[in-house]
């Protein structure tokens, strides 16, 4: 390409860049007065067209002036490079003469680069401000097709800018089919009046109600026909609202005002009135020149209490927030304290200032109270209905109320719910499903009806576990929600028919109690009654064979001591039994307590034919517990097994085994009976319970057992299955053993003290003189009295050593005995020791656990007897001595 060439179109590219910014210019400045609602183009058209021909002269000029030279003064010095001649001083003078035009179209293309860019930049703002506007702002022409939405109207009808400039599109679109028509839009505007105001209501085409106050501006060309409509709306619809309200209280205070029937009054903030209408003079008993005196304050007929609540309702009222509602208890000049209800509207200064209350009022004396009496009433039935509900919770009884048609269940209370599971609501038969027999409901609505009023109807119930209940229904004829209702208290009696079973049951119990307790008594005094008798039998036999030299006596000496001994362990084993002391525990020989126990079952076992066998394990460690007690349990043991052996054929065998091993001695009782089935066995242990027939048995003999053991921190098993017979093991520790005597030093005599003075007191005078022959026979001076009389004279004519008294005497016993000793002789106390058959009396425990007095049990074994006095007798030297040194 040859310089002039590119220097052509260098300035072609030049023209073109001044001739488009004005023409950009030109445009935006018209786009901008149309948005800014210009009527007419035609100004700028005429501007257009002369910056096009200053442009073309411009052009004209600067090719004929500028470039043909610059061409030429170029072509000029490429020719003179090719070695052409030229004339330089030519080129240099068109040069320096074309200067200056060069230097001013450069400054104006600069100026027209500035001024695009601060078009741009102006169109860009105007963008903005229009996109931000909350209004709705759109130019559409007559055929409905839109050439400008903004954000606001997009979102408005939820469409897109693209959507809505879619030559498809129609602004009518936008709109239900009952909004109005667009030819009225249209229509709207004409060359006269090309601006209107209008508010349109309808709906959106989803549906959205909207009204929209538009302004419209018609946009005509130079013959006066409609090109665009512009137009700019905003949502009135709050707005409408307002005014409506407005014109409605507007309205209610001119009929206020004109009808008369409320009261209309202005006030300063400090009570003084500026307005009265006529009821408000009619209501206060004063005239209009009275009320709107200057003296005259309307805050002194308000109490203190409602002065300072309207004084607060005054300081809220602001003049964003004039209007306000109160009521307040008003002291009328009359005297009559009257409710009045007020709607104030405050008037404001300029500066915000409160300086007239406008109010409309009304008494409202007759609702408040009526309102008074009302929640008075409904506070009175709901204490009422706490106190109801307070007290159905409270009762520990079930409490229902139940609709009689129906059912339905109306109430219940928390005991109701939980025994017999029902709850509010429940109707039909979920609501009687209580009732064990619905006959019985429906006898005893029948009585409820016919009464008002039934106690104690006696009715099966299920509770809520599905069990059975024996219940007393206590029910009430009432009214419950406008419907007849049974109110119905139910008291759980299962219990009470249960312990009335048992009452019974106990009572035929008691009476074999104390059919045994009578049989006791019997048997102790005829044991006490054989005691007597046995020391004698016991006494002379052991004296015949240990003093007499015929074989053949000492033989049968033996015999009778013997069979006296066995009668003497049977007496003294139920004697132990029926004895009413407490326990002492010391070292028990469990062997020596089972032969015990045989010995005294031994008649009635062999009169059942029930064969013994025993395997007691030697040696045995001894029991640290009760002797009695454990001889109590071994004979309940054998006792059962006995009667239980009754119910089966022969051969019928009891074994009795015991053993030792880990620190516990364990007994085993078996027999061979009928066993137990598990029903049986499971309560074979609770008190009173027996299978026995009524008079058989009292059902405590293994509770009796089981609590024994328990006290000796043992332990006490049944096994047992019907037809395989009975096996109780009872496991006790062991311990203490060490402190019992051997067997050889237990029996040894100590050694003989000095000859002493005895005197020996009992009635019975076998007794008496078989003691004073043992006595007379270890060296001792014995003397002997009937009675205790006798002895108290003996006692003050002759030194007695020690004497020996029966406790139970006619006319003055052994406690009477001791008391006048302690008056005639104090000392001779400390050398008593008492013979005694009755250890079952209470008085005689009393009596012997309050003096300590020694006392000796008959019968009387005569080894033992003259060891116990030969140590009584040593400790009295003993005391004596000591007495003697000090």
């Amino acid at each position: 390409m040859t310089t002039s060439s590119k220097l052509s179109r260098h300035y072609a590219s030049l023209m073109a860049a001044c001739v488009l910014p004005l023409l950009l210019l030109v445009a935006g400045i018209g786009l901008y007065q149309s948005y800014t609602l210009q009527q007419s183009f035609f100004p700028y058209s005429i501007i257009l067209v002369g910056l096009l021909v200053s442009a073309f002269a411009l052009h004209r000029m600067l090719l004929r002036e500028v470039v043909g030279p610059a061409i030429s003064l170029v072509e000029h010095v490429r020719s003179g490079a090719a070695g052409e001649s030229t004339d330089p001083g030519a080129a240099i003078k068109t040069s320096a003469l074309w200067q200056p035009w060069i230097d001013m179209a450069s400054s104006i293309f600069a100026e027209n680069r500035r001024a695009l860019r601060e078009l741009a930049d102006s169109e860009q703002r105007y963008r903005n401000v229009v996109e931000a506007q909350t209004e709705y702002i759109v130019r559409f022409a007559p055929d409905g097709r839109m050439s400008f939405a903004n954000d606001a109207y997009c979102r408005l009808v939820g469409r897109t800018r693209e959507e809505l400039l879619s030559p498809d599109w129609h602004y009518f679109n936008s709109f239900s089919a009952d909004f109005g028509s667009f030819d009225e839009i249209v229509g709207r505007v004409i060359p006269e009046r090309p601006v209107c105001e209008v508010e349109e209501v309808g709906a959106l085409s989803n549906g959205r109600e909207i009204l929209i106050h538009w302004t419209d501006r018609g946009i005509f060309d130079d013959s006066g026909k409609l090109i665009e409509i512009q137009s700019i709306g905003r949502d009135v619809a709050e707005q409408k609202l307002a005014r409506q309200a407005l014109e409605a209280s507007e309205q209610r205070y001119r009929s206020v005002v004109e009808l008369q029937t409320e009261f209309v009054v202005r006030m300063s903030p400090e009570g003084h009135l500026s307005f009265v209408n006529d009821a408000y003079c009619r209501a206060c008993r004063m005239t209009r020149e009275q009320l709107l005196d200057p003296s005259w304050c309307e805050l002194d007929v308000l109490p203190p209490d409602e002065r300072r609540r309207f004084l607060d309702h005054l300081a809220r009222l602001t003049p964003q927030a004039p209007d306000a509602s109160m009521e307040l208890l008003n002291a009328m000049p009359d005297g009559v304290r009257r409710w009045l209800a007020w709607n104030d509207h405050g008037i404001f200064d300029s500066d915000g200032r409160l300086v007239e209350v406008q109010s409309v009022g009304r008494d409202i004396s007759d609702r408040v109270l009526a309102e008074q009496a009302r929640i008075e009433a409904e506070k009175l039935l709901a204490e009422r209905e706490a106190q109801f509900r307070a007290i159905a919770e409270g009762v520990p009884l079930p409490i229902t109320i139940s609709a009689i048609q129906g059912p339905e269940i109306l109430f219940v209370n928390e005991p109701a719910r939980r025994t017999l599971g029902i709850e509010v609501g429940q109707t039909g038969a979920e609501a009687t499903s209580t009732w064990e027999d619905l006959s019985q409901r429906d006898h005893l609505l029948r009585l409820l009806q016919r009464d008002g009023i039934v106690d104690a109807f006696e009715a099966g119930m299920t509770n809520m576990q599905g069990s059975r209940m024996d219940t007393l229904v206590s029910a009430r004829l009432i009214t419950q929600a406008g419907r007849s209702a049974m109110l119905a208290a139910v008291t759980d009696i299962t219990r009470q028919r249960e312990a009335e079973a048992e009452i019974a049951r106990q009572r035929e119990t008691l009476y074999q109690s104390e059919k045994l307790s009578a049989l006791g008594s019997l048997l102790a005094g005829v044991a006490h009654e054989l005691n007597n008798p046995l020391s004698v039998v016991i006494g002379y036999s052991s004296m015949l064979k240990e003093f007499s030299t015929d074989k053949a006596t000492v033989g049968r000496a033996d015999k009778i001591h013997a069979a006296a001994e066995r009668c003497s362990r049977i007496v003294r084993t139920f004697l132990a039994m029926a004895r009413k002391k407490p326990p002492t525990r010391g070292a028990v020989d469990i062997n020596e307590v089972v032969v015990a126990s045989l010995e005294l079952a031994a008649y009635s076992l062999r009169s059942a034919g029930v064969e013994i066998r025993t395997e007691l394990a030697e040696p045995l460690p001894n029991i640290w517990g009760d002797r009695d007690q454990l001889h109590q349990v071994i004979t309940n043991l054998v006792v059962n097994a006995q009667q239980a052996l009754l119910q089966v054929p022969h051969p019928r065998r009891l074994t009795i085994v015991t053993s030792g091993e880990d620190d516990a001695v364990e007994i085993v009782v078996a027999d061979n009976g009928p066993g137990m089935p598990e029903t049986v066995r499971a309560r074979a242990f609770e008190p009173f319970y027996t299978t026995k027939m009524a008079g058989e048995g009292t059902g405590v003999g293994l509770s009796v057992c089981q609590g024994i053991v328990t006290a000796h921190d043992g332990s006490i098993e049944l096994d047992s299955t019907q037809g395989g017979g009975a096996r109780f093991t009872v496991r006790l520790p062991s311990g203490r053993a060490e402190i019992v005597a051997p067997p050889e030093a237990a029996g040894k005599m100590p050694p003989a003290p000095s000859a002493a003075r005895i005197l020996v007191v009992d009635d019975d005078a076998d007794i008496a003189s078989m003691i004073a022959e043992m006595l007379r026979r270890d060296g001792h001076d014995v003397t002997i009295a009937d009675d205790a009389n006798a002895a108290l004279k003996a006692v003050r004519e002759d030194g007695i050593d020690l004497l020996i008294s029966d406790i139970r005497m006619p006319g003055l016993d052994g406690p009477g005995l001791y008391r006048a000793l302690e008056q005639l002789r104090p000392g001779l106390t400390r050398r008593l020791l008492f013979v005694t058959g009755d250890t079952l009396a209470p008085e005689i425990d009393r009596f012997i656990g309050e003096t300590g007095a020694p006392v000796i049990e008959k019968p009387l074994d005569p080894q033992t007897f003259r060891r116990l006095v030969m140590e009584r007798l040593r400790a009295m030297e003993t005391s004596a001595m000591e007495e003697t040194e000090a």
